[in-house]
Parts: structure tokens; sequence; C-alpha cells
């Protein structure tokens, strides 16, 4: 049913350019969001990404006529992925960038796929090939990489610490997936999301005012446009074309695709905030992609 009404919203080749489109946003979404921290904490940053997000959201979706109210089956998943996809993840998306360069930072959090495979395991006592660990052990030795000396200083408490919860909002992203994957869906994706964000918001909202109760902001050009730009376009367009996205093509396509997103950030936070580019990082990405790319090859065989 949903994909018959994504079949007639839009055609192949408009969910090729929303998927283009999505990329470029989600690359450059990374540097943007560090100007903006720049001038606004990091913990305020995420309450106004996602004020801004889920007030568009909210409208969006009453624009298509998708706004309901959820059942009372739909609140584990609205909850789980609430806190988990959007709360979580975006403020320690934030929190993490405000200590490390936006490149890295994109390619930390886009080791989720990895991550799924051992959480997999452990939670769904899940069996898998040798393929799929393998492709697991590539994408951890390009982690290790952006982890030695060379790459990183370790006397730099801040920085450390900045990697270390990148790779646990990852860590959440992939927890997310694997609720999306098996708990119960009773409403499309779509009709949900609004509640979503705004059971996300609730908590980073009430975080930051105790953690940071008198915070300072500089409002100016850069951070009210980096506010507008990550809200609106990368987080509230973000997950409904993404959505769209998922629904119209084929999961081995859209894993395929969004493996270009970090690879846009790094140039871009190049381009845009001088972000050295380190033949380690690139050694690293290319480790960490092409375990993903193994993993989303041999899921492509098992559904063939």
């Amino acid at each position: 049913m949903e994909n018959s009404v994504t079949s007639q919203a839009f055609s192949k080749n408009q969910i090729y350019i929303l998927f283009a489109f999505l990329i470029f946003v989600w690359g450059l979404s990374w540097p943007i969001g560090k100007i903006g921290i720049n001038f606004i904490p990091a913990v305020w940053y995420a309450s106004f990404r996602l004020i801004t997000a889920t007030l568009a959201i909210f409208i969006i979706v009453a624009f298509m006529r998708r706004l309901v109210w959820p059942k009372k089956e739909d609140w584990a998943i609205i909850l789980t992925l609430g806190f988990l996809q959007i709360g979580a993840l975006i403020l320690l998306n934030s929190i993490g960038l405000a200590h490390v360069p936006p490149g890295r930072s994109s390619v930390l959090v886009f080791t989720t796929p990895l991550w799924v495979l051992p959480l997999n395991v452990l939670f769904f006592g899940e069996q898998h090939s040798w393929i799929k660990w393998g492709s697991f052990g590539l994408g951890l030795l390009g982690i290790i990489l952006l982890f030695n000396p060379e790459s990183i200083n370790w006397h730099d408490t801040d920085s450390v610490f900045g990697n270390i919860v990148l790779l646990v909002s990852a860590l959440c992203w992939a927890l997310a997936i694997l609720a999306a994957r098996h708990m119960k869906w009773t409403r499309p994706p779509v009709e949900l999301i609004p509640w979503q964000l705004l059971v996300g918001t609730i908590p980073v909202v009430i975080f930051s005012w105790i953690v940071m109760p008198h915070p300072h902001f500089v409002w100016n050009h850069d951070s009210i446009l980096s506010i507008i730009f990550i809200g609106f376009f990368a987080t509230a367009l973000g997950l409904w074309g993404s959505i769209e996205i998922s629904k119209a093509l084929p999961p081995f396509t859209t894993s395929i695709n969004f493996l270009i997103i970090p690879v846009v950030s790094i140039i871009f936070s190049a381009l845009i905030v001088h972000e050295q580019i380190t033949i380690t990082m690139i050694v690293a990405i290319s480790f960490i992609i092409f375990g993903a790319l193994l993993l989303a090859l041999e899921k492509k065989a098992e559904t063939q």
C-alpha cells in the first residue's frame, strides 16, 4: 500500500533527485553544524535543531494530510526511536561535533552499519557468515586507524571525549535500526515521525536546561542560518526524504548511496572549515566503506 502511494507521489527519476539532494544536505550539514556550534553551546544547538525540525515536520505531515494521533500500540516504537534515533543521536552528534572536526565526525557516526552486526548477535542471537564478520573486521580496522596516535592526540581529553561520544552516537543509531526492524509497526513511518521527533526533543531540551541553565548565545547571520539549515533541511526534510527513498528503492541501492555521505562531508568540511584531509583518514574511511559495502552485497545476495 505504502509503496503504491510512493510510486504515485514520486517518479523513479524524482526519487533519485531526492536522494542526491539528501546526500548533498546531509554531507553539508556537518560543517554547517560546526559553524553553528561555534556560536551556540552544543547541547542548546541540539535543542534548537530539534525544536525547528519538530515544528517543521508537524507542518509538513499535516500538509500531506497524514497527521494522526498515535494508537496505544504505536507508542513503543515512538518512544524507542524517539529517544535513540532522534534525541540521543542528535544530542551526542552535537556534543561530539563541538570537539571533533566535522568530516571526521561524519565518518565516525556513519560506522553505524558495522555496529548493527555485533548488536544483532548480542541481542537477537542471529548467526552471520564469515563474509559479514570479515566486513565488520574491515570497518573495525578503519576505526582503529582513526584512533591511532598519529590521527588523534590521546593527551587531548576533549578530542578523545568527542570521538568516543560520536561512536556512542553510532551505536545508538544501530540500536534504533534494529528496533525499527524487529518492533511492530502499526502505522506508516511518516505518520509516526512527528511524534518521534517530539519525544526526542522534550528530554534534550530538559537536559540542556539542567546542564546549562544560563547559556550564552551569539545570534548572527551564521548561527541563525545554521539552525534553519540543520533543523529544517537536514533533520525535518532529511527524515521525511529518507523514508520516501527507503520505501521506493531497494535496500542495497539505499545502503550503497548512503555510503557517499561521509565522503561528501569530508570534501565540504575541507572547503568550508578548512579541515585537513590526511592519508590516514582516507585509508580509514576506505576500510569503513568497503566493510559496509560487503555487508550490503551480502544482504543483497541473501534476498535473491
